[in-house]
C-alpha cells in the first residue's frame, strides 16, 4: 500500500511539472484510489479486531481500577457483554448495507441476456460473453460464487472488499462474548485472575 500510495504521489507531481508520460500512468492506475481506500479499511479492522483481542481498545476503567477484584469481573463482564452487542449489531448491520450496495450491478459487470435483461457477467453464458467480445473475470466469479454459500451476491470486486467491516464487526463481537462469559465465571465462582490490571 505504502509503495502504491508513494508512486501516486510521486506521478501527481510529475504531471503537475508538466511530464505527460506520469499522467499516462496514473491514467492507467485508476485501480490505486479503490485499492488504497479498501487496504485502508482492511487495516484499520484488523488492528482494532488485534486491540481487542490484546484489550489494548479505548477503555473508560475508572471504577475497575477503584472496585475491589470481584466487583472489576462483574463489571467487566457487563462492559464486554454490552460491547458484544454494540459489535454484533454494527455488523448485521453493515452487513444488510454491503447486501443493499450489491443489488445494483454497474455497467462494466453487465452484460445483454439472451432475453434482452441485463445479467452480471459471472452469470452470463460464455457464448453471449464471446459474441460481445468479453472475457469473464475469472478469480472474481470464483469468490462471488463462493459468497453467494452465504447469501452474499457481490457485484464487484470493490463491493466484496468491503465484507471486511460486518465480519471484523462480528469477530470483536465474539471477542467481547467470550471475555464476558470468562469474567461472568470468575464472578461466580470467586476465582480472580492472577493479574486484574488493565481490565476495563
Amino acid at each position: 500500500m505504502i509503495l502504491v500510495a508513494a508512486t501516486q504521489a510521486a506521478l501527481r507531481n510529475l504531471t503537475n511539472l508538466d511530464f505527460e508520460w506520469a499522467n499516462l500512468v496514473l491514467e492507467r492506475m485508476d485501480w490505486a484510489d479503490s485499492f488504497l481506500q479498501k487496504g485502508t479499511l482492511w487495516l484499520a479492522f484488523f488492528g482494532a479486531s488485534l486491540s481487542t483481542f490484546d484489550e489494548k481498545h479505548i477503555a473508560i476503567d475508572v471504577l475497575p481500577r477503584l472496585a475491589p477484584p470481584r466487583i472489576k469481573q462483574l463489571l467487566r463482564a457487563i462492559v464486554c457483554t454490552f460491547s458484544a452487542i454494540t459489535c454484533f449489531y454494527l455488523g448485521r448491520v453493515f452487513w444488510l448495507s454491503v447486501l443493499n450496495n450489491a443489488q445494483e450491478i454497474p455497467l462494466e459487470y453487465s452484460v445483454l441476456g439472451p432475453t434482452d435483461d441485463m445479467v452480471h457477467i459471472c452469470d452470463a453464458p460464455i457464448e453471449i460473453l464471446i459474441d460481445a467480445g468479453l472475457t469473464r473475470p475469472d478469480l472474481f466469479c470464483g469468490l462471488r460464487s463462493a459468497l453467494e454459500v452465504f447469501g452474499a451476491t457481490m457485484s464487484t470486486p470493490d463491493v466484496a472488499l468491503q465484507l471486511i467491516v460486518p465480519a471484523m464487526f462480528i469477530f470483536m463481537a465474539a471477542r467481547f462474548l467470550s471475555r464476558a462469559i470468562a469474567a461472568s465465571v470468575a464472578f461466580a465462582t470467586n476465582r480472580l485472575p492472577a493479574d486484574p490490571e488493565g481490565e476495563g
